[in-house]
C-alpha cells in the first residue's frame, strides 16, 4: 500500500470512528464516572474491604460477607452497586464490540459501512 492510500485509510477509520462509535461510548463513560462517584460518595468502600478481610479467614467466607452485607445495606446502596455494574457491563460490552468491529473491517466494508450506516453491524 502506498503511503497515500495508507494516510487516506486512516483518515477513513477514523472518521467512521468518530460519527458511529464514540459518542455511545462517551455517553456511557460519563455514566459510568456519574454512578461511580455516587458509589464512592456514598459507600465505603476501603472500610468494607477492611472489614471484610477480618471478618473472614478464606475465600468462600469473604465472598458471603460481601453478600450478606450487600442485602442488609440501604436500597440507594444496592441500587448504586446493581447500577455501577450495569453501566461497567454495558459499557465494556460496547468498547469490545467496537474494537472487534473496527479490526474486522477491510477497506471496501469500511466504504461500505460509511456509504450505508447500519448495513454491517
Amino acid at each position: 500500500m502506498s503511503d497515500f492510500k495508507k494516510r487516506v485509510m486512516r483518515r477513513v477509520y477514523l472518521t467512521w470512528f468518530w460519527r458511529s462509535v464514540a459518542p455511545l461510548l462517551v455517553v456511557e463513560l460519563v455514566l459510568l464516572a456519574g454512578v461511580g462517584i455516587g458509589v464512592i460518595t456514598h459507600i465505603s468502600v476501603k472500610s468494607i474491604l477492611m472489614n471484610a478481610l477480618n471478618a473472614s479467614a478464606d475465600a468462600r467466607a469473604f465472598v458471603l460477607f460481601f453478600v450478606n452485607n450487600f442485602f442488609v445495606k440501604s436500597i440507594q446502596s444496592r441500587l448504586l452497586v446493581v447500577a455501577f455494574a450495569a453501566v461497567l457491563f454495558f459499557f465494556a460490552r460496547d468498547l469490545r464490540n467496537a474494537l472487534k468491529r473496527l479490526s474486522s473491517y477491510t477497506s471496501e466494508d469500511l466504504f461500505a459501512a460509511i456509504a450505508m450506516p447500519g448495513s454491517r453491524r
